[in-house]
């Protein structure tokens, strides 16, 4: 598994294993990741949904 860059939300810096990013980005953990195009900032910048596991949603689709 992948470890990215990340600014926890005391400001220091670690790194945290990609499986766990979600986690503290909804936990408000962490300020802002690195990811390859540059740095993202929780709240500020566009970052990607949450991914859905499970049956599609969608009508018509299982």
């Amino acid at each position: 598994m992948r470890e990215i860059e990340v600014v926890f939300s005391d400001n220091t810096t670690g790194f945290v294993s990609e499986n766990k990013l979600d986690e503290l980005i909804a936990s408000g953990r962490i300020k802002s990741f690195l990811r390859s195009d540059g740095w993202v900032r929780i709240g500020v910048d566009p970052i990607r949904e949450k991914r859905y596991h499970g049956t599609n949603r969608r009508k018509g689709r299982e």
